[in-house]
Parts: structure tokens; C-alpha cells; sequence
């Protein structure tokens, strides 16, 4: 743990430590003039004086290890939150997709908060470790030989101690490989309470084989690692007794001792107690953030090898002019672990133009979502090429690729804030698109953020959808958009606001399986089993969709005006 912190700003340590052992030392000095002014060997008048000087050197020098250490830590824990954020940022979807939400989130919260809990503690294991250094020099003056048995008891303890400390970090590990089961197990129960609610049988098997059961090792583990820790503690508690014990009946015996040079030793000793006891139970924290920092370490290692280089280019030159998009047998394959089988997609071979209306249909597990990753870049081909505008896309340019994709997808996330768009210029077109999709009654933007996300679904997509078309990308992806829409807005989407997109020279492929609106497009493509099997013209997939004349008809003339 210190020599993490040291990487981060080894001046700031240096004066951390030195600030605790001036602390430590000042304490034990403190100690050594009350046993001095309990047995009458110093001057009267300078007592007060000492006593004043160093009471003052406890406070400031403690303070101020624990001020700089405590900003220390604190900027480390927010420069390691943030890398590690540019790090998952950077690394491929797929490769984020195997780690998981849970231990991602895991990693962001538990580990890094067990660091930032070691680090803040770090001041007072210093200042307190100089204490007991201080009282031990103490004791030395007064007599070198009971301090050299006390050295040879001390050295005991310390290697029994180092050794039996080994035992906990086992049932500590496996305590945290466990809170990432437990993170899974808590996120089903967010993300599904309406179903668990809905079904007793399911709730109460997920409970008791999943919740519960999850909550169970991950308790079992940790008290095994504390009921460690503390038997470790007892321990040294023992040892210092019978260091106690020995000052007071052994020692005389063995060897005539002043009874001041006794008293002194008990004094010390008595004092060290609290020092020592923070010693030993401040070790199941660095113990665990151990383990947090091995595990903190090992992600970003791993998303430091998978990290895709970026190359930021001018936003002016970002989705400037697009000529074509183009995937030339193209293939990707993944298990599906529902099926326990290999799926693989492809070879395909499509082009889009601008300007193009593309439905993508087939039936649930054909590999729609699938192409549309591999097409929008989160997905990268295991063979083939993709071209945008005749130029192959590689790790070189995947980043700019990516930026000319404007995507909603079925499981969508609402961000509560417009963040990358200038506020003041979009201000007016806000809220001219909050008007026509007729949620100007429910959402407001107030200072680039939403005043409320706790929508429908169905409204939900529609605010997505006023995002997308802030984005103004030249390739748009809606993964059954509609499927929560109703009828009113299912109709405007395909009728109105698809052309409208087509018009301004967009090109927009459309995952549904809404049959009735197969006409609209310029072509569908098919899908079965990862394959293409028919690029039909629409006229012969679907049945064209009249107009109902009792049905409300929203007009959003205009909402896709060119900018």
C-alpha cells in the first residue's frame, strides 16, 4: 500500500511519514516526562514549559500527516476512478461485455473504496508505529537490559505475528471473488423486482438458490477473515500481557531493578497498549485493500491490453461526408450459453448508400443485433472487411468510425444530461422537438439537463430519439424502436419521421418486425441462422399500411429540417 502511494507523489509520503514519527516521538516524549515528573528527576520549572512544547509538536505534527496524507489519497482515489472509467472507455465492447456490469461496478466501488479506507488509515499506523519506536528508546534508557529482552520478545512477536497474519488473506480473497457473485445477484433483484414480484415460485428459488445463498458465502468468508484477524490480535494482546506480567514479577526476581525503573516500564507500557492495539487491528484493512489493489491492478492491465488506440480528430471533421458503407464477408461467432452452441454470423456481404431505408428483419436469434453491432463498429469481425467511404476500417480508425453512428438500441440507456452539444445553440430545436413528439408537457431542459427520465418507456424512446437527431450522424440504427410506441407514434415513426431522415440523405437501417411498414423501405434484408437468405423488394414482404382517417395524424413537418 505505501509503495502504491509512493508511485503517486513520494514527497508528499516523505512528509507524511515524517510528521507521524515526529508525532510518535513527541508522544513518547510526552510519556517520558509525566514518569519524569511522577519521580521527581527533572527541573520543576522546566516541566510545564516541555510539557506545553510537546503537547503542541503531538497536535500539529499529527495534523498535518493526516492532512496531507488524507488529500493524497483522496486525489489518488479520484485519478484511479477515472482511470480506470477511460480505461473501460477504451477497451472493446466484447471484451466488456465478458468482464460484466457486476465486476466492473465492483471495481469502481468496493475495491477502490477499500484503498481509499487503507490510505486514509495510513497516517495514524505511522504515528502510532513511531509511538511505540519512541516508548521502546525510552525503556532503553531506562534499562538496556530489560530492553534487550523486551527486543528479543518483541522480534517473537512480530514473526509469530507476520505468520499467523498469512491465514486470513485466504478466506479474505475468496471473500471478495464472492462480492462479485453477491453484485450480480444484487443487480437481478433491481433490474428484475417486477418480475420476481409477478412469479412467487421464481422469487422464492432466486432468493434461496441465488440472493441468499450468495449473501451466505460472502458473510461465511468474511468472518472467517475477521475471527482471524481478531485471533491474531488476541495474539499480540497476550504477548503484551506476558510482557506485562514479566516486568512486574519476573524481572525482580531475576535480576534487583529499581522500583522507578519498574513503575516506568509498567507507565510505558500501559500507554503503548493503545498504539499497539491500533497496530494490529488496523491489519484486516490493508489486508483487504490488498486484495482491492491486486484486483484494481489486474483490470487495468487487462483493459490496458485490449485498450484500442484514439485518435481525436477535429469535430468539424468528424461524419463530414459519407459515400458508402460496405461489409465484405464478414464473420463473427460467439456461444450462446441458453443453447450451449456456437453461433456464427456471416460470411455477409451488404453496401449502403445515403439516402437508403433498410428494414433488417428475421426472427428472435437469426443474428440481427449481432450484424447491427458488427455494422456500427462495437463488434469487430473475425474476418472480412468493413469499408467506410472505400476506406477499411481497422483499430487505427475505429474510433472516428464509430463517431458517424447515431444508435438506439432496444436496451437502450437515457443519459439525464445532453452532454457533447452546445445548449444555447440547440436551444430553440429542443424545444421545437419536445413540442412535436409531445413531451414538451412531461420533460423540460433545464441548464443542458433533462428535469425528469422518470418517463414510460415508450416516451423514453421518444426523448432517445430527440438525442439521436440532436446527433445529426449520417447512419442511423433504431433496434425495434416502435415496439413500445403506440399506435399513434408507431404510425408517425415509420410514415413520417423514417422519410424525413431518408430525405436529408441519411441512411437508416430499422431492426422490427413490424410487417405491415416492410413497403416504406428501399429493401429488406432477411436473416436465418447468422445467414442472409433474401433481399426482397417491399412489395412483396409486406402489406402496405392505409392511413386510418378516425386516427389522430400528428404532423411533425419540419422536424428533421435540415440544420
Amino acid at each position: 500500500m505505501l509503495v502504491f502511494l509512493c508511485r503517486s507523489s513520494w514527497l508528499t509520503i516523505v512528509g507524511v511519514l515524517l510528521a507521524g514519527i515526529i508525532s510518535g516521538l513527541s508522544s513518547a516524549a510526552l510519556v517520558a516526562l509525566i514518569n519524569s515528573t511522577l519521580s521527581n528527576t527533572l527541573d520543576a520549572k522546566l516541566l510545564p514549559w516541555l510539557f506545553g512544547g510537546l503537547s503542541i509538536a503531538v497536535l500539529f505534527s499529527g495534523f498535518l500527516s493526516h492532512y496531507l496524507l488524507n488529500r493524497l489519497s483522496a486525489k489518488i482515489v479520484c485519478n484511479l476512478r477515472i482511470h480506470i472509467s477511460r480505461l473501460i472507455l477504451a477497451a472493446p465492447y466484447p471484451f466488456l461485455q465478458k468482464l460484466g456490469k457486476s465486476a466492473l461496478l465492483a471495481n469502481l466501488t468496493e475495491d477502490i473504496s477499500a484503498i481509499a479506507n487503507a490510505s486514509q488509515l495510513l497516517p495514524v499506523v505511522c504515528i502510532n508505529f513511531a509511538i511505540v519506536t519512541g516508548c521502546m528508546a525510552y525503556l532503553s534508557w531506562l534499562s538496556w537490559q530489560l530492553a534487550l529482552v523486551l527486543a528479543g520478545v518483541i522480534a517473537f512477536g512480530v514473526l509469530s505475528f507476520s505468520l499467523f497474519s498469512q491465514l486470513p488473506k485466504k478466506s479474505v480473497f475468496k471473500a471478495r471473488e464472492e462480492y462479485d457473485v453477491l453484485s450480480r445477484g444484487f443487480r437481478a433483484l433491481t433490474e428484475g423486482v417486477r418480475e420476481l414480484k409477478l412469479h412467487r415460485q421464481r422469487s422464492d428459488a432466486f432468493m434461496a438458490q441465488s440472493l441468499a445463498a450468495s449473501a451466505e458465502d460472502y458473510r461465511r468468508h468474511s468472518f472467517r477473515g475477521d475471527v482471524a484477524y481478531l485471533l491474531v490480535n488476541q495474539w499480540a494482546q497476550l504477548l503484551y500481557f506476558l510482557v506485562i506480567g514479566a516486568i512486574l514479577y519476573v524481572f525482580p526476581v531475576w535480576q534487583a531493578i529499581d522500583r522507578e525503573v519498574i513503575g516506568g516500564y509498567a507507565l510505558v507500557f500501559l500507554f503503548m497498549m493503545s498504539p499497539l492495539s491500533i497496530l494490529t487491528t488496523s491489519l484486516p484493512v490493508f489486508g483487504r485493500a490488498k486484495v482491492s489493489l491486486q484486483k484494481v491492478r489486474q483490470l487495468g492491465d487487462q483493459l490496458k491490453k485490449q485498450a484500442v488506440p484514439v485518435n481525436v480528430p477535429d469535430i468539424s471533421e468528424v461524419c463530414a461526408t459519407f459515400s458508402g458503407l460496405s461489409l465484405q464477408g464478414v464473420t463473427h461467432s460467439f456461444h450462446r450459453e441458453k443453447e450451449n452452441r456456437n453461433f456464427t454470423l456471416g460470411p455477409v456481404d451488404l453496401d449502403f448508400k445515403p439516402g437508403e431505408l433498410v428494414f433488417l428483419i428475421g426472427g428472435n436469434g437469426s443474428g440481427k443485433t449481432t450484424l447491427a453491432m458488427l455494422l456500427i463498429g462495437l463488434y469487430t469481425p473475425e474476418q472480412g472487411v468493413i469499408r467506410w467511404n472505400g476506406e477499411a476500417v481497422d483499430n487505427g480508425n475505429k474510433d472516428d468510425y464509430l463517431q458517424n453512428f447515431s444508435v438506439i438500441f432496444s436496451d437502450f440507456y437515457l443519459f439525464d444530461e445532453l452532454y457533447g452539444f452546445d445548449n444555447e445553440e440547440n436551444h430553440a430545436l429542443i424545444a421545437d422537438y419536445l413540442q412535436r413528439l409531445h413531451l414538451h408537457h412531461k420533460v423540460r431542459v433545464e441548464n443542458g439537463r433533462f428535469s425528469s427520465v422518470n418517463l414510460s418507456q415508450g416516451q423514453r424512446k421518444r426523448l432517445a430519439l430527440l438525442v439521436a437527431y440532436l446527433e445529426d450522424r449520417p447512419f442511423y440504427v433504431f433496434d425495434e424502436w416502435a415496439a413500445d410506441q403506440d399506435p399513434e407514434f408507431k404510425h408517425l415513426f415509420y410514415t413520417e419521421l423514417l422519410p424525413a431522415l431518408k430525405a436529408r440523405g441519411k441512411t437508416v437501417l430499422i431492426i422490427s418486425h413490424d410487417d405491415r411498414y416492410f413497403y416504406l423501405a428501399d429493401r429488406c434484408i432477411k436473416l436465418e441462422e447468422g445467414q442472409i437468405v433474401g433481399m426482397e423488394k417491399p412489395a412483396t414482404v409486406g402489406k402496405q399500411v392505409q392511413p386510418n382517417e378516425d386516427a389522430v395524424h400528428v404532423s411533425v413537418k419540419g422536424i428533421l429540417r435540415n440544420r
